[in-house]
Order: C-alpha cells, then sequence, then structure tokens
C-alpha cells in the first residue's frame, strides 16, 4: 500500500500516475537495460525511461544514453 501511495504522489519514486498512463496509451516498448530501466517512445518522436527503482540517471548505459538524446536512431539491443 506504501509503495502504491508513493508512485500516485511523488515523482522520484519511479513514475508518476500521469507517466504510467501516458506510457500505457502512448509509449512504444523500445528495451531494456541490465539495470531492469526500460525505454520507450511514442509516435511523435518523444523518448522516455522508466526506472526499475529510485530514479538515478548515472544508472543508465551509454547506449541507451546516445539513444533518448537522438543522437542514435536506432535503440540498442
Amino acid at each position: 500500500m506504501v509503495n502504491f501511495l508513493k508512485q500516485i504522489f511523488t515523482w522520484w519514486h519511479r513514475q508518476t500516475v500521469g507517466t504510467f498512463i501516458y506510457t500505457l496509451f502512448s509509449g512504444k516498448f523500445a528495451g531494456k537495460d541490465q539495470f531492469g530501466n526500460k525505454y520507450y517512445s511514442n509516435s511523435k518522436g518523444k523518448r522516455w525511461v522508466i526506472y526499475k527503482s529510485n530514479i538515478e540517471s548515472s544508472k543508465v548505459p551509454p547506449e541507451w544514453h546516445l539513444w533518448i538524446h537522438f543522437l542514435k536512431q536506432k535503440a540498442p539491443l
């Protein structure tokens, strides 16, 4: 129950409800890295990451960093 409330009211514990709903309806799964983070994109070209645990940008591997910042067009395998 506590984790559910954290997810609803805070953004620093994974994702908010708004991000969850946006990902559910607009997100196309692009891949998953070795840390368990999931990467998504939409038809308009927006790209985002859903972190496995607490949000920590240093846990994004270099190959996914390149993709999320549009320096590579294809998502890493």
